[in-house]
């Protein structure tokens, strides 16, 4: 439910920027249909986890407790699953989140790896080579790859599920979806580069696949 202030009236407090439809699920859906065009088969799943948490009497800490499940069922169901990434905006404002390419502007894209599971070393080899392929073709879209392992830090993600996750941090609390999308079709742009020249695979002609339940 992370959302931006830019669609958000009266907001005075930019933690509660949340809403339950206008919010980074679109981030997702856009770069579904964007692999998706490039012949990369994707699952949207936009589940909200939020309303599972409310629902159970959990609290936010459980998030990612409760999305777990989701993804090992996403696994469990489709073997040609091979990639899973996991998508947030920044708190951070607008002018720690946003740079100007070609004269358009841009939300600046993170890859966080937690490094507290089995799958760290290969999880932040696959973040640094993508962080480093964005850098050649749009230098300074990527804030680069973060690793939290400290204490009082996640340090999992559900990373632990697979070699080929990833955690993005798609712009900030002020960016606008316009900003989003240019950064979703840069990204596809380098992942597709990345996924075909390390995957044998056939390219696909259906459209993206939406899990909503």
């Amino acid at each position: 439910t992370e959302s931006y202030t830019p669609y958000l009236k009266d907001l005075k407090n930019i933690n509660l920027a949340h809403h339950s439809e206008v919010n980074v699920t679109r981030v997702g859906q856009k770069l579904g249909a964007v692999l998706g065009s490039k012949g990369i088969g994707a699952i949207v799943d936009t589940t909200d986890i939020n309303r599972v948490l409310n629902q159970k009497g959990l609290k936010h800490s459980k998030s990612y407790q409760e999305s777990r499940a989701v993804v090992q069922e996403a696994m469990a169901g489709n073997e040609d699953l091979t990639y899973y990434i996991d998508i947030h905006r920044d708190s951070r404002r607008k002018d720690k989140t946003t740079i100007t390419i070609n004269g358009q502007a841009y939300a600046k894209i993170a890859f966080v790896v937690g490094g507290k599971n089995a799958k760290y070393g290969k999880n932040l080899a696959l973040a640094k080579e993508l962080h480093y392929e964005l850098e050649k073709k749009y230098p300074g879209l990527s804030d680069g790859v973060i690793v939290n392992a400290g204490s009082g830090q996640n340090g999992v993600y559900n990373q632990d599920l697979s070699e080929q996750a990833m955690l993005l941090e798609i712009g900030g609390v002020d960016n606008t979806f316009e900003e989003a999308y240019r950064t979703v079709e840069a990204f596809a742009d380098v992942f597709s580069k990345y996924y075909w020249e390390n995957n044998e695979a056939e390219e696909v002609n259906a459209s993206t696949e939406e899990n909503d339940e």
